[in-house]
Formats: C-alpha cells, sequence, structure tokens
C-alpha cells in the first residue's frame, strides 16, 4: 500500500512503496516552498492577448449574450472550455479579469506543485522537485498568462503522481474512476492534451481485461466529460471541434514546412529554456529499466514533443513543452529515491540557475530579456514581450493593468461610429470594445468562414507559427456589416449562407441540422481545397522582406529595397516558398541606371532543383515608365513545395530593386505535363 495525502490527511491507496509521513520538518519547508514560488509565481506572473479572447467570450456569456466572441454568432473562439468555466465562475464573483485570472491560475499551479512535492519519497526529493519545476522557463511562464495552462498542471499532477506509483494489485473500482475522470477533465481542459493521458489510458483498460477485471469504470469516468462537451459543442456552435482547430491545422500549410518550423521550434527551447526538454530526455533515459507506468509515463511525454514538431509548434516559445516538461519530472522523482542523489542534483540546478540568463529566478522588475520576436519564424519570449505591461508589480492606483495599446486602441473604436473592423490581434482589442461591435479575425480564431479557407499565400513572406493569416474574400466585410450574403465568388457564397445558418438560425431547426451535416460530413468538408483550386495568386512584396536573399546587392531595409553593390552575382533570390501548379508571371519592379547595350542579366525560375524557365534582361526591354526591370512567365505542372524566383545581375549596371510579384497568368499558358509519381 501506498500513503498519499488526501483532503483529510494521509490515506491508503494501492500501490508499492510508503511515503513517510510529514513531520514538522516537512510543514516548515512547505512553508518555505509556498512563499519561494509565490514570489516567483508573482515575478513572473503575465496575462496575454489570447487570453483575453476567452475573457471576451466570458464577458458576453455572463452578460446574456451566449458564450461567443462576436454576439449573434456562434463560434467556439476558445480551445479550453473547462478553463473557460472555471474562469466564468471566478468571474461571476468578481467582476474583474485581471486580479482574478492571476489568482486562480496561482491557486491551481500551487496545488500542483503541492501534489507533486508531495508525492516524493523524502523530503530532500520534494524540495528537489519543486527546484527542477521552478527552474524552467517554459513551466513558469504558464503557471499565469490568461490561458488554461494552470488546470493542465493540477489535473496532470493528480493523474501521474497516481499512475507512476501502481503496482501490480489489483486497482479498484474509484481509482480506475479517478484516472478517468481526470484524462476526461484534461481533455475538456485542452483536448490535444489527451495525448499525455492515451498510451497510461490504453495500458490501464488491456491490464483491466487481461485479468478479467471491471473496465467500465475507467470508460465511463473518461468518456463522461468528453462526451458531454462534444455533444454541446456540436448542437450549440454546430461543430464539435473549436474554431481554433480549422485555424491553425486545417489551413493547407504542408506538412514538411510544419515539421521544419518545429524542428526550429525545439531547437529554440533548447536554446533559451534548456532544462525543459533537457529534463524529458533525461526522464525517457532514467525510465527504460523502471516499472510500466514509469515507461509510459515518459514516452507520453515524447509522444507530446513530437506532436509538438509535426504541427510547427507555436509562436510562444516553450509553451508546449510545459506539459511534458511537467510528466517527466514525475517520472524521475518516481524513480530517484536514493538520498545520495539529490544533493549532486540540487547543486546543479542551482548551478545552472546561477548561470543561465532567463531562468525564472533571475526575473525582477527590470526583466527585458525578451528576445527578438522574428528569429527563428517569428518563436517569442511570449511572457518577457508582455511582462512590462501586464505584470503585477507594475500596478499603481492610476494605471490599468494590462496598460497596452490594444486596450487604448479597442476603447477608441467602441465609442467611434463603425461597428466592424479587421484585426489580427482580438484579445485586449475585443474586451475593450465590448459587444455592440464585431471584429473580424484575419487570423481566423474567431471568425468562422475564414477558419476555413486556406491561408494567404502572403503568410510566408511574413511566417510565424500558431497564428495564419487569411485574406478577406471579396464581398465578406459587406456581408458582415449588413447581415446579409454579399460574397462575389459563387462557392464560397452557398458555402457561408449554409454556415450562417448554422451559425445564427435556431439551434434545433431542421434547416440548422441539414446544414450541420454538409459542413462537418458533406461536401462543405472540402470547401478549402475547392477555393484554394480556383483562388488567383496576386503577391507584390518589398524587395528587402526577409524572404528574399542576395549575393550581388546590399539590402535597405527602412527604404525596403535591395541595390546592386557593383559585382555580377544574384541581386535577389528566393523565396522558396509552397505553390500550387498553375501559370504565373514573375515581375521585378524597381530602377536601372548606366544600362549597358544588350543582355546585362537574367531571371530564372526554380521549384525545388528543377528549374522550370529563363529569360535574359535586355536593355531596349527595361521598361522605365513603369518601373519594370524584368518578367517571366512560367508554369508549374504540380504543386511544389520550394518556389524561387531570381534576378541576376553582371554588375555593369546600377540596379535598385524596390519589390518583386508573382501573378496567376492567363489560363492559355500551357502547363508542363505533370512528374510521374
Amino acid at each position: 500500500m501506498v500513503l498519499r495525502w488526501g483532503c483529510c490527511g494521509l490515506v491508503q491507496t494501492p500501490g508499492s512503496d510508503t511515503i513517510p509521513a510529514p513531520g514538522p520538518h516537512w510543514r516548515i519547508a512547505q512553508a518555505f516552498l509556498v512563499a519561494a514560488f509565490t514570489y516567483i509565481f508573482l515575478a513572473n506572473a503575465w496575462l496575454g492577448d489570447d487570453g483575453y479572447i476567452t475573457f471576451r467570450v466570458i464577458w458576453n456569456f455572463l452578460h446574456g449574450y451566449g458564450p461567443v466572441f462576436n454576439p449573434g454568432e456562434r463560434v467556439q473562439a476558445y480551445t479550453h472550455p473547462l478553463w473557460m468555466l472555471a474562469m466564468s465562475v471566478a468571474y461571476a464573483i468578481t467582476r474583474e479579469f485581471f486580479f482574478t485570472a492571476l489568482a486562480v491560475s496561482y491557486a491551481f499551479a500551487l496545488a500542483a506543485i503541492l501534489v507533486v512535492a508531495r508525492s516524493a519519497y523524502a523530503l530532500a526529493g520534494a524540495a528537489l522537485a519543486v527546484l527542477c519545476l521552478v527552474s524552467s522557463k517554459a513551466f513558469i511562464d504558464y503557471t499565469s498568462s490568461g490561458l488554461e495552462y494552470p488546470i493542465s498542471y493540477f489535473l496532470l499532477a493528480l493523474f501521474f503522481v497516481r499512475f507512476c506509483r501502481i503496482s501490480d494489485a489489483p486497482l479498484a473500482p474509484g481509482e480506475l474512476r479517478t484516472f478517468g475522470l481526470l484524462a476526461g477533465l484534461a481533455f475538456v481542459n485542452r483536448m490535444d492534451s489527451v495525448l499525455l493521458y492515451a498510451m497510461p489510458l490504453g495500458w490501464l483498460a488491456v491490464r483491466t481485461m487481461r485479468r478479467r477485471e471491471r473496465f467500465g469504470p475507467l470508460l465511463r469516468a473518461f468518456g463522461a466529460p468528453v462526451a458531454a462537451w462534444l455533444i454541446f459543442a456540436t448542437v450549440y456552435y454546430g461543430f464539435p471541434l473549436p474554431n481554433t482547430y480549422y485555424a491553425k491545422l486545417a489551413n493547407g500549410i504542408p506538412a514538411s514546412l510544419l515539421y521544419r518550423q518545429g524542428l526550429a521550434y525545439l531547437l529554440n527551447s533548447f536554446s533559451h529554456d534548456p532544462i525543459t526538454l533537457g529534463t524529458t530526455g533525461m526522464a525517457v533515459g532514467l525510465a527504460v529499466r523502471s516499472t510500466v507506468p514509469v515507461r509510459l509515463s515518459a514516452a507520453s511525454a515524447l509522444l507530446y514533443v513530437a506532436y509538438t514538431i509535426s504541427v510547427g509548434g507555436d509562436f510562444m516559445s516553450g509553451r508546449f513543452f510545459a506539459m511534458p516538461f511537467m510528466v517527466a519530472v514525475m517520472a524521475v522523482i518516481s524513480v530517484v529515491r536514493d538520498a545520495t542523489y539529490y544533493v549532486p542534483a540540487a547543486a546543479v540546478l542551482v548551478i545552472y540557475n546561477l548561470l543561465m540568463p532567463l531562468v525564472p529566478v533571475k526575473t525582477t522588475a527590470t526583466y527585458d530579456a525578451a528576445w527578438a520576436w522574428r528569429s527563428q519564424n517569428g518563436i517569442k519570449d511570449e511572457r518577457g514581450h508582455y511582462h512590462r505591461i501586464t505584470n503585477v508589480f507594475f500596478y499603481s492606483p492610476f494605471r490599468d493593468l494590462p496598460d497596452h495599446t490594444w486596450m487604448r486602441e479597442g476603447l477608441s473604436f467602441r465609442n467611434g461610429p463603425e461597428k466592424v473592423t479587421v484585426q489580427g490581434s482580438i484579445g485586449f482589442y475585443g474586451l475593450a470594445a465590448g459587444p455592440d461591435k464585431h471584429i473580424v479575425d484575419r487570423n481566423a480564431l474567431s471568425d468562422p468562414l475564414l477558419a476555413r479557407l486556406p491561408v494567404s499565400p502572403r503568410l510566408y513572406f511574413e511566417f510565424y507559427a500558431g497564428h495564419y493569416f487569411r485574406d478577406i474574400p471579396d464581398g465578406y466585410l459587406e456581408s458582415v456589416k449588413s447581415g446579409t450574403n454579399q460574397l462575389t465568388d459563387p462557392i464560397l457564397r452557398t458555402y457561408y449562407g449554409k454556415l450562417r445558418a448554422v451559425l445564427a438560425a435556431p439551434v434545433f431547426s431542421l434547416t440548422r441540422l441539414r446544414n450541420m451535416w454538409y459542413l462537418n460530413a458533406g461536401a462543405g468538408r472540402d470547401i478549402a481545397a475547392r477555393y484554394e483550386h480556383r483562388r488567383p495568386i496576386d503577391l507584390s512584396v518589398r524587395a528587402a522582406n526577409e524572404r528574399f536573399s542576395t549575393d550581388a546587392g546590399e539590402r535597405d531595409a527602412a527604404a525596403g529595397v535591395i541595390r546592386s553593390a557593383g559585382r555580377p552575382g544574384y541581386l535577389q533570390y528566393g523565396p522558396g516558398i509552397p505553390m500550387k501548379a498553375g501559370a504565373y508571371r514573375a515581375r521585378w519592379i524597381g530602377t536601372v541606371e548606366n544600362a549597358q547595350s544588350g543582355p546585362f542579366g537574367f531571371v530564372d525560375v526554380w521549384a525545388g532543383d528543377h528549374r522550370v524557365a529563363r529569360r535574359e534582361i535586355v536593355t531596349g526591354e527595361v521598361q522605365p515608365d513603369r518601373r519594370q526591370i524584368a518578367e517571366v512567365s512560367f508554369a508549374l505542372g504540380e504543386r511544389t513545395g520550394h518556389l524561387e524566383y531570381r534576378l541576376w545581375i553582371d554588375g555593369r549596371s546600377t540596379v535598385t530593386l524596390e519589390r518583386v510579384e508573382l501573378l496567376s497568368a492567363p489560363a492559355a499558358v500551357e502547363l508542363p505535363p505533370a512528374a510521374s509519381k
């Protein structure tokens, strides 16, 4: 039997070891750990724009508009129903978001840390576990933020502390129900977190069936919250999955690009916060010779890391590694029971905190260590980005927190005459704007139509993971403003008519049910592919864009141009973006001075390592009145994942490249045959 702490003190549960009963030393140590964590939490506390998206939903919910972002449009603009409900209860009491969110986050995060600490086999082990947790920038960053992570941490702690202690003794139905319920609630809190529970649940089910024991309690306890939420979401919103799923995952971005971005996300975490993934890797190594539950715990953490890479990571550095890190810590402390290891391990952690510049214990009111957000395709120190404008230590009586430009802009919009606006960051702005304003989210997190369309091809010139903006279809803003369907594209017009019926019609109308089937299981499922096939390409990008490279030029970022440096070579090449099959024109816009007679360069187009077109640049063909240096037509017989269009000059003329354009060409251009598969 294992002794564990319950609400009434020490209780016994099936297991293989005994955790010593806490004494006076433990109570003193616990008070110290609570005080230390409290300071670290407050010093690092912040609230991000994404959290305020949910807060606008909660405000609307409690003021009679329903759990929606834009009143009159039933869209699930949040990914964390359990966190949304918990915050709704808290806000209903306080009627204030900023301090309420921090208080709720603190309570759940502290509870999670205490559960982990009390599961250690010795007081020193508990201290070591807490020291490891607070050393992780990813873990501490998301003890606040306004997102769902504190509840996720708490559920993970309750589940894996129990799971890692499982012995060969039969599990009582009550224990199986506990495991199932915790995993089910975790799913409702954040759907993809179920990957951390999948292997343990599968093993528990198989083990129970092999022993001819009842596994119904496990299945029912897991299925009850999951089914309850999915049924509600499908009936109320019209879709079982949140709108953010379509905006972030069903976006048409090639998997190969997401894998590369996911690798960048992994390396970014290693670079700025090595303990997070380092502990995960150590847990996998230590678990190899441990019990099956510990091995499955470590494997679950590794699975979630692999999943994170496959979806391209996120723009918030370390965010997706915080939960697997916590599981890894619990696996490690369940394996490392020899007290002789505690002192050297603690010494290593202390040295780590002394040497690393971005550890949470070093955060003070002067923190300003956020790295340039455009590095590695926009992977940001999100907490560092918001720290000075949302940290509680910056509070003063005449300064409202969050003290952000988007809050002030939203307030101005709230009191202005316009009713509809397009925004890229909708949290702070949206809450300040109020329920009478409709906000079209170009990143599609809250927008039902844009979320189901492919990303803008311009995205690849401003690419960063997590938020993928869309182009606004012709007539869409007019449709939102007027409440009538004015989309000009016939396919989108038909689709939007059915979508609006699902979002705005009475919940139980027969027409709505038919449209729900069309959108979820019928022809409406492939709207993104059908629209992408017919959508024209019309890109005009400044030459100094970071996706373009230069060998024979000098980049002037302020002017947005590339100027020739007087030597032969590529003045511009890139961008290496995905592009669908079709006929195209590439154009180079700028000026040529001291032009020599005859050809002085060429332009060419490459699909991967295959050149598909080349044309010489001849002085007589340069068009100064249109500022056009060169143009080449080409065709792609099949989709490519790496399209480059390049400008080569011989260095004799002075060339200033201002813009590079890519446009769909007339359909009369003959397409080459697709390569055989």
